[in-house]
């Protein structure tokens, strides 16, 4: 099999880039598209997809901050200037719990939900952000204007269980 032929030659296309940046696979979309400049560098269906990435890649991508400590499992999400900022807090006593649920193997996150109205009906999407900190805060820029969100704090087991900790309102944004 030449290198032509290799599955990943096959599927670098832009409408494959797109279907993979509406799953939120901003990685795999990100090396599609990498490849596309490379192949067609003048073509500005690949130039949009890649401006439209880096939008999608600046959401989240800001370093986590450490934040007070309130002593409760906690998160509370809110808007400022069309960014949206997560706050939380995972008590040890909570962390305990929900590893001995999971089995203790796994990692603490924050699941993001989304839902963005549209001409075609309601757009979901679940993301998950890697808590490097128990207690800290994340801003996340980019977000779809109209979008509704809501998220969960807990801990996810490799085995894909996970067990929130606390809930947060729907919000609104933009």
């Amino acid at each position: 099999m030449s290198e032509q032929d290799t599955p990943d030659a096959t599927f670098t296309t832009v409408a494959m880039a797109e279907i993979l940046m509406v799953q939120d696979l901003v990685k795999e979309a990100s090396e599609v598209i990498a490849r596309l400049e490379q192949t067609h560098p003048d073509d500005e269906r690949v130039k949009a997809l890649r401006r439209r990435m880096s939008q999608k890649m600046g959401m989240g991508l800001k370093s986590q901050c450490p934040a007070v400590e309130k002593g409760f499992d906690r998160i509370h999400l809110h808007f400022s200037d069309d960014t949206l900022h997560i706050e939380w807090e995972l008590t040890d006593d909570g962390l305990a719990l929900a590893k001995r649920t999971v089995r203790y193997s796994g990692f603490s996150i924050v699941r993001l939900f989304s839902a963005v109205p549209g001409p075609r009906g309601v757009r979901t999407s679940v993301r998950d952000l890697i808590l490097e900190l128990n207690t800290g805060q994340q801003d996340i820029s980019g977000t779809a204007k109209g979008a509704v969100h809501t998220a969960a704090v807990g801990f996810l087991g490799r085995n894909g269980a996970f067990v929130p900790m606390a809930r947060a309102l729907p919000i609104t944004g933009g």
